[in-house]
C-alpha cells in the first residue's frame, strides 16, 4: 500500500483485537518516527506505551473516555519538548506520518488529544523536565467481528467522522472569500487538496482553510487547534510528493501582514505556506 492509499484507508479505529502488535512492526513504526520529516527546531519524539494497566491509566482522565477506545494494546505518544504552538504543529506533522505508516502496515490507529491524562502519561513515560505528552494515538489490530466493529461504526458516526466538508467550503482563491473551483486547476493541486480534506481532526471539526495563491497554498485555521494544523500539513506534503507537485512548508504563524494581505477574518489564524517550486 502506498501513502496515498493509506490516506484513503485510514479511519479512527476504536475497537481492537486483544493481542499486541508484533515486535517487528513496532520497531518499524518507531524507526519511521525517528526518520519522519519535521517542520521546526522543537520537533517531538514518539514513544510507545504498552500494557493494559498503563493504557487505562492514561485514558481514564475523563469519565468514559477509555470506553471510546476498546482493547488497544498500545499507544503512540507524541512528546513535546515545550508547550508552544509551534511544537504542537510539529507534533501533528510527525505523528500523522507515523499513523499513515501504521495504516500502510495494516494496523489501526485513533488520535486522542483531549480525552487523556497528560500528567499520568508523563508518569508512565518518565519524561524529562520541560517535556509534556501532547497527544496519544491508539495502536493495534482492528477487530472485524461482532460488537467491536459495531462500536467503531457507532462512535465514528457520533463523532461526525462520516461527514466532511466539500473542498469548495475549505478552499479560497487568492484571498479569503474568493471562490475556488477545481475546474481549470492543475490536476496535481486538486489531488493535494483532496487528500488534505481527508485529514483527521478533533471532533472532525476540519478547522483548516486553504488559500490557493500564485506561490503556493496558504493554510489558516478557524479554531486554535495547532495539532490539527500539523496533521493536515503532513497530508499536503505526502500528497504533493506523490503527485509530483513539488513544494516546501514555511511557518508564518500568526503573521499579521500575511493575514491582512489575504483578507483573513479575525477568526482565522495563519499557519504557514506550502511554497511550490
Amino acid at each position: 500500500m502506498d501513502m496515498l492509499s493509506a490516506i484513503h484507508q485510514r479511519f479512527s479505529v476504536r475497537s481492537y483485537r486483544d493481542e499486541p502488535v508484533e515486535p517487528a512492526l513496532r520497531s518499524r513504526l518507531l524507526d519511521a518516527a525517528s526518520r519522519a520529516p519535521t517542520l521546526t527546531d522543537v520537533s517531538p519524539r514518539i514513544e510507545l506505551i504498552s500494557g493494559g494497566e498503563s493504557i487505562k491509566q492514561v485514558l481514564t482522565f475523563m469519565i468514559g473516555s477509555y470506553g471510546l477506545v476498546q482493547n488497544a494494546p498500545h499507544l503512540l505518544a507524541g512528546i513535546l519538548p515545550e508547550e508552544s504552538e509551534r511544537a504542537q504543529i510539529d507534533l501533528g506533522y510527525v505523528l500523522e506520518h507515523v499513523v499513515l505508516e501504521a495504516t500502510r502496515l495494516g494496523l489501526g490507529t485513533c488520535w486522542i488529544t483531549g480525552t487523556f491524562d497528560a500528567e499520568r502519561a508523563g508518569d508512565v513515560l518518565d519524561l524529562a523536565p520541560g517535556e509534556t505528552a501532547g497527544a496519544v494515538c491508539a495502536l493495534g489490530y482492528p477487530t472485524e467481528e461482532g460488537f467491536g466493529r459495531l462500536h467503531t461504526k457507532l462512535i465514528r458516526r457520533l463523532a461526525g467522522g462520516h461527514q466532511r466538508k466539500p473542498l469548495t467550503e475549505l478552499v479560497h482563491a487568492h484571498r479569503w472569500g474568493e471562490p475556488w473551483t477545481a475546474e481549470d486547476t492543475d490536476p496535481a493541486l486538486v489531488t493535494v487538496l483532496k487528500h488534505a480534506r481527508l485529514a483527521p481532526s478533533a471532533h472532525n471539526g476540519q478547522p483548516w482553510r486553504f488559500i490557493v495563491r500564485s506561490d503556493g497554498i496558504l493554510l489558516a485555521i478557524v479554531r486554535p487547534r495547532f495539532i490539527d494544523s500539523g496533521i493536515v500539513m503532513s497530508h499536503i506534503s505526502i500528497a504533493a510528493a506523490a503527485a509530483d507537485y513539488a513544494g516546501t512548508w514555511s511557518l508564518s504563524l500568526r503573521d499579521p501582514r500575511l493575514a491582512r494581505k489575504t483578507n483573513l477574518p479575525d477568526k482565522a489564524i495563519p499557519i504557514g505556506i506550502f511554497h511550490t517550486d
